[in-house]
């Protein structure tokens, strides 16, 4: 069986000859390794980093989970397919990797590498909290001056 690396996910389950409850364990299977992986190896962040023997124990270690519960095993190439996509999300999701973004999450200001994003809903709040909704609070003491809304 061979499937191009850019297959839809019908065409990818179909040559793993998955139905929906399978191929749904499955995805949670790989996702779960794929997490383990990035944990443990932040550098692999492409299939081809991964060296070949790791491959190999991480198809035999998802297909004796599938087999367990009575998915058919599945071959390398469905494997490689559904990792490329994890990792390259993985990337997306967490560009300072998934242990960076867990120490930033967890306590950004003890990590010294506060980011734009992360100080962005503080500004927001300063700012909500400025806003002339209490009564003694006058528009011009609390923002610019808008010609628009302090006329």
């Amino acid at each position: 069986m061979s499937i191009r690396i850019n297959a839809t996910v019908n065409e990818a389950r179909a040559a793993a000859g998955h139905y929906k409850e399978q191929w749904d364990r499955f995805y949670f299977i790989t996702k779960d390794e794929a997490k383990q992986l990035s944990e443990a190896h932040p550098d692999w962040t492409r299939w081809i980093l991964i060296p070949a023997n790791e491959k190999e124990m991480m198809l035999r270690r998802i297909n004796a989970r599938l087999v367990s519960e009575g998915i058919p095993a599945v071959e390398m190439i469905i494997l490689k397919w559904r990792m490329s996509q994890l990792l390259r999300d993985i990337q997306r999701k967490y560009p300072e990797g998934i242990i960076g973004a867990k120490v930033g999450g967890m306590s950004p200001s003890n990590t010294g590498s506060q980011t734009h994003l992360d100080t962005q809903p503080e500004a927001n709040l300063q700012q909500q909290s400025s806003t002339p909704q209490s009564p003694d609070l006058s528009p011009s003491s609390s923002r610019a001056y808008d010609p628009i809304r302090d006329v």
